[in-house]
């Protein structure tokens, strides 16, 4: 029997839009109460209201996850007013594309920051809620560019094989606490990020697909975890 997730309380970095906005709907569908953080105060504002229709408590607040004390203040202010942290949805990133000798050094330190150092920040404000309740999830949002890198993708590639590691690391430090650490590794989900796309907009994953794997991981008994996930869409078809 899968169990019930009303009342259980989530954080969502990159919660504005796209696949983090398509997780809260989701969530609050079933009664989780939730926190959203993304770059954007308007659009913020505007996910907010569509989750109010839910009945459930909802927090949001401006946040850079590159920027630590934006971090820190988030994960503090989402505790006091949800009242406690059992989910953890790390999806905030950005995407550059661009041949490995055309990459700046200041395009490198800006994918890393936010990436990988960004769910750094995150994990490590919010686990300690976890552990001391001994329980509670986290989903890393990571790629299948971090499972094979693309031509003109490599640096975005190698955040996305940094967060795979970090999580494989973290997991096992965390099953002890209870607390059940995964990743999901979609291949292309028709969200601003990737931008104009050549395939059939409705062959392609879209972000409620993602949202519906999350809810089923969470779903399980705490007793047992679905560690990774790999999301492909069936048939992508050129446009013509």
């Amino acid at each position: 029997m899968l169990r019930e997730l009303t009342g259980l309380n989530a954080i969502i970095t990159g919660g504005s839009k796209g696949i983090g906005k398509s997780i809260a709907i989701a969530l609050a569908q079933e009664g989780v109460n939730v926190a959203i953080a993304s770059r954007s105060l308007d659009l913020l504002e505007e996910t907010a209201n569509e989750l109010k229709q839910y009945n459930v408590k909802v927090f949001y607040k401006d946040t850079n996850i590159a920027h630590q004390q934006d971090v820190q203040k988030f994960i503090e202010d989402s505790y006091h007013a949800l009242g406690s942290i059992d989910i953890v949805i790390n999806n905030a990133g950005i995407m550059k594309n661009n041949p490995f000798l055309d990459v700046s050094e200041s395009e490198f330190d800006q994918l890393f920051e936010t990436n990988v150092k960004g769910i750094y920040y995150v994990l490590q404000e919010s686990l300690p809620y976890l552990v001391k309740q001994n329980s509670g999830d986290v989903i890393n949002i990571a790629s299948m560019s971090g499972l094979k890198a693309n031509a003109n993708s490599s640096i975005y590639a190698a955040t996305k094989y940094a967060v795979i590691g970090m999580t494989e690391g973290i997991m096992q430090e965390m099953r002890k606490h209870n607390i059940r650490v995964s990743y999901l590794t979609p291949s292309a989900v028709l969200t601003d990020l990737i931008g104009e796309t050549p395939l059939e907009e409705d062959t392609m994953t879209h972000p409620e697909d993602v949202a519906d794997v999350v809810i089923a991981q969470l779903k399980l008994q705490p007793r047992t975890f679905m560690k990774t996930a790999q999301i492909w869409a069936t048939n992508p078809t050129p446009k013509q």
